[in-house]
């Protein structure tokens, strides 16, 4: 056995708390806003924009009033779901908290977005979506991701004091003996055309065809290409003596890994339909996953038992590189 037998474990009610403080805040404020809005509103309101930000989707005015309140519980669900599943890895349990907290603030946050436009008007009808609006639900979004991140405790020292198996992928290396391996993976051609074209043909077609609002054409549209840029940026590995680093633009920094803490690295397949539920940077059952395409992928397991498994072209010898290196300096201690 390589790792230690102690996990760290995430406490209900502490990521519970965590998730769910910022959206119930954001819950309430929206209603209080919405509530003193409600004199300036048409009933009904609209509580749906279609693709030229024209409302298509009408609803009575008390319904839209409390509809915010669907915001905590979408984070109360989605925290249980996803600390269930991440409650033994801190790391993922921390992203999980950050993507409940993050998702129920702006669907707390997204009425507010969809009733300003609609005050002073008589006729929902006449409403059209602003994108400055919207921004604000995301800015809401990443803020309450950022405190829900925060709320799970950071893990605690990961060192590993075995080597890995004596099974584990492995390279004959010399006391003394100096190695690295780099490599990269990228989504295959037939997503990276999907993920390309079809945010070019909305805007098109919105372009061409909509009577909303250019502002949220644009908004679209530079959305689209941020997510597109993202999903297509390879994400490059190198294991060396300081350990693992895997860079992509999707997480903003690299991650590290260091040697010490690696308590060993194996292979996996990761496929189309896997347990990290899609591709970027996820939490699922197996710990974090930098999944950019199907196929081998690297998993390195902590000294605590946590797990990272990253997409990579060559995995079995980015294992065999970082077991021997792991191996040589705990033979040392």
């Amino acid at each position: 056995m390589t790792t230690s037998s102690s996990f760290p474990r995430v406490g209900w009610f502490r990521a519970l708390a965590g998730t769910l403080l910022p959206p119930t805040l954001a819950a309430l404020g929206a209603v209080t806003l919405i509530g003193r809005w409600a004199g300036e509103l048409p009933d009904p309101v609209a509580v749906h924009f279609g693709p030229g930000g024209a409302a298509d989707r009408f609803a009575s005015l008390d319904s839209a009033w409390w509809s915010p309140l669907v915001g905590p519980a979408f984070a109360a669900g989605l925290c249980l779901v996803l600390v269930l599943l991440t409650r033994r890895d801190l790391r993922a349990a921390r992203v999980g908290a950050a993507v409940g907290a993050g998702t129920g603030a702006f669907v707390a946050v997204l009425p507010v977005a969809l009733m300003a436009p609609q005050r002073g008007l008589a006729d929902a009808a006449d409403a059209a979506l602003g994108g400055w609006w919207m921004a604000l639900a995301a800015i809401a979004g990443l803020a309450a991701a950022a405190v829900g991140y925060a709320t799970v405790p950071a893990p605690g020292p990961a060192t590993a004091s075995r080597p890995p198996r004596e099974d584990a992928p492995r390279i004959d290396l010399a006391e003394g003996e100096k190695v690295a391996w780099s490599g990269s993976a990228s989504m295959p051609p037939w997503p990276a055309v999907v993920i390309g074209v079809v945010p070019a043909v909305v805007v098109t077609g919105l372009l061409a065809f909509g009577s909303g609002s250019v502002v949220l054409v644009l908004v679209v549209a530079a959305i689209s290409a941020v997510l597109m840029a993202l999903l297509l940026a390879p994400v490059r590995v190198t294991a060396d003596a300081a350990g693992l680093a895997a860079r992509t633009p999707i997480t903003g920094r690299p991650l590290r890994i260091p040697l010490d803490e690696i308590a060993e690295a194996d292979v996996v397949m990761v496929g189309v339909l896997n347990k990290f539920g899609g591709f970027g940077y996820r939490v699922g059952p197996g710990g974090t996953g930098l999944i950019v395409r199907p196929g081998p992928a690297l998993r390195i397991t902590r000294g605590d038992g946590s797990r990272l498994t990253v997409t990579v072209d060559g995995a079995e010898q980015a294992a065999a590189v970082l077991n021997a290196l792991a191996a040589r300096g705990r033979a040392r201690r």
